[in-house]
């Protein structure tokens, strides 16, 4: 309600307030009101005050508007003119204020939202795109079903239907055994099909539909035991390896070899499971495509090799006597002719480079000695790098420290000594590190700036392998350079050493077999009087010249207990 001050006496003695009591009203009304700072803002409230020395004028009735924004703290400021303000009055700009915040919502929320779209930019299963027509694949599908007896597909005959599919041909057992053959020893179109509908939907690339095939629980990584069927189906049925048919206590080796290498290079985590972005970066996918027309194994010399598993398997057997496929300090300590330093050798069995469930206390099974192997002879490997900094960061603060180095360098200097080479101060290796590795911190070298330098294997070697490290500082580092008909290689240094030591086993091989089958050093004349003998006795010759007997030999014929005849050879 609005309380106005009207002409006529009636209406103001009817609500008892005059023009000259309006401050006596106010008091008797509240002691607590709100003090307005002024007139006008009690005339924004709906309430006109006049000075009792003015003529008061009719007004007509005004709706009450809203009061300003700063109402609250004004009206907690008196007035010189108006001391107290009735208590309704504040009650009822504090009514207009909540239907004023009310219309305000309501107004805002009849307003449509503004919105932007933002298109779909991550998509974990690959980016939908126009890929192949499952239909059209569907199709082809059971054309290849209808050429099987009972509509029933086995593992022999997986390869047509998995290029009936689109996928690569050593696909097939992953689709085989995604498909429920493991279960029934065969598959049908009918849970193929399911299969195939589920992994064109949901997955739209190459490496994610190998990742749901792969493995074998519903996870988004790959376990080592998941790729065991993949390559032990790449022994069973690949042209360049139909000779390990007759060796099968050598599959095993192989897969596990080939397996150790795959994590050796995909698995950039060091977590011991592949996940689909680790395999969208590596290039195995592309390697197991080149499976499919590549007779020659040895030319596949990513992961499937067959030589350089010799070289591996041999290395190995030669440290692991007891050939129980695992070898202790003492057996790495042999390596290449013990040019190995033996704190390195300690950091390696202490577990600062072994994961997983396979790490014993002092043991190094055939898996680490994989990922030893490619480390030790391929140093400019990303993961070589990290391999031989976890072994010299002794503290494991992220960071090769001066004493670090040093107390790898007093092992190599002790062993300089005893083959009778000069020391090389500790300052002067430290010196050449620095130069060239440049890194960004001074005085330690981290992760980082050894993988932005294009010669850790000099690095390294200098500290961990003393026939190496000779050998570099034998080796003209500009010679390359100099010699105009010296062509860059793209082979890796693992790709190099793989060759040469599996030439030399070869040749080593040779050479054994050639000495087994010599046996011209063996004939002695007695053998060949003996031949003659015989060959007389079976032409029927009469005159046959008796046997000469040396002394201390008896003229029996291989029976040793025939003792007929007195003399027995003493």
């Amino acid at each position: 309600p609005v309380l106005s001050v009207n002409k006529d006496k009636e209406v103001g003695n009817h609500i008892g307030v005059t023009p000259a009591n309006i401050p006596e009203v106010l008091k008797r009304q509240s002691k607590d009101a709100i003090v307005p700072n002024n007139g006008d803002n009690l005339l924004n409230a709906g309430l006109d005050v006049y000075p009792t020395n003015r003529k008061v004028v009719a007004k007509e009735e005004e709706v009450p508007q809203p009061p300003t924004p700063n109402a609250r703290l004004l009206l907690h400021k008196e007035s010189p003119d108006t001391k107290v303000a009735p208590q309704k009055f504040a009650g009822d700009i504090r009514e207009s204020n909540k239907e004023n915040r009310q219309k305000k919502h309501s107004q805002r929320g009849s307003k449509q939202p503004y919105s932007v779209h933002i298109p779909q930019f991550y998509f974990p299963w690959g980016k939908p795109g126009a890929g192949p027509e499952l239909e059209a694949i569907l199709q082809r599908v059971a054309q290849e079903f209808g050429a099987f007896e009972g509509g029933k597909a086995y593992k022999q005959q997986m390869a047509a239907i998995t290029k009936a599919c689109g996928f690569p041909l050593y696909w097939k057992i992953l689709l085989f055994r995604a498909a429920g053959g493991t279960k029934d020893g065969c598959i049908t179109y009918q849970s193929l099909s399911v299969l195939l509908k589920k992994l064109f939907q949901t997955c739209h690339d190459d490496a994610s539909k190998f990742m749901k095939m792969a493995c074998k629980t519903q996870t988004t990584s790959l376990e080592f035991e998941d790729f065991e069927p993949l390559v032990q189906d790449v022994v069973e049925t690949h042209p360049g390896l139909t000779f390990l048919q007759d060796a099968p206590e050598f599959h095993s080796r192989y897969v596990t070899t080939v397996i150790s290498r795959i994590y050796f290079c995909v698995n950039r985590s060091w977590s011991g499971r592949i996940t689909l972005p680790e395999l969208r970066k590596a290039n195995f996918l592309q390697t197991l495509r080149r499976l499919e027309d590549e007779e020659d194994i040895n030319q596949v010399k990513d992961y499937f090799s067959y030589e350089h598993f010799y070289v591996i398997y041999c290395k190995f057997w030669e440290l692991d006597k007891d050939h129980d496929l695992y070898i202790d300090k003492n057996d790495l300590a042999r390596h290449n002719d013990h040019a190995l330093n033996s704190k390195l050798i300690e950091r390696v069995f202490s577990g600062a480079v072994t994961r997983g469930s396979d790490f014993q206390e002092g043991k190094m099974s055939y898996k680490e000695f994989v990922w030893f192997l490619l480390a030790e002879e391929d140093k400019k490997h990303p993961t070589s790098i990290e391999y031989w900094f976890r072994c010299m960061d002794l503290d494991g603060d992220g960071a090769i420290s001066m004493y670090e180095m040093e107390y790898f360098h007093e092992e190599q200097m002790n062993k300089m000594e005893t083959l009778g080479i000069e020391r090389l101060p500790f300052e002067d290796t430290v010196c050449q590190m620095i130069d060239m590795v440049c890194p960004k911190s001074e005085g330690k070298i981290t992760l980082g700036d050894l993988k932005a330098c294009k010669m850790t294997n000099i690095f390294f070697d200098t500290f961990f392998n003393l026939d190496k490290f000779l050998e570099h500082e034998q080796r003209d580092p500009f010679a390359n350079a100099r010699d105009p008909n010296c062509e860059p290689t793209e082979d890796s240094d693992w790709n190099r050493y793989a060759e040469e030591e599996y030439n030399i086993l070869v040749a080593d091989e040779g050479n054994a077999d050639m000495e087994e089958g010599n046996y011209e050093d063996d004939f002695e004349p007695e053998d060949e009087e003996e031949l003659m003998r015989e060959e007389m006795l079976r032409l029927g010759e009469t005159n046959i010249p008796s046997r000469t007997i040396t002394p201390g030999q008896s003229h029996t014929d291989d029976n040793i207990y025939d003792f007929s005849n007195t003399n027995l050879g003493y």
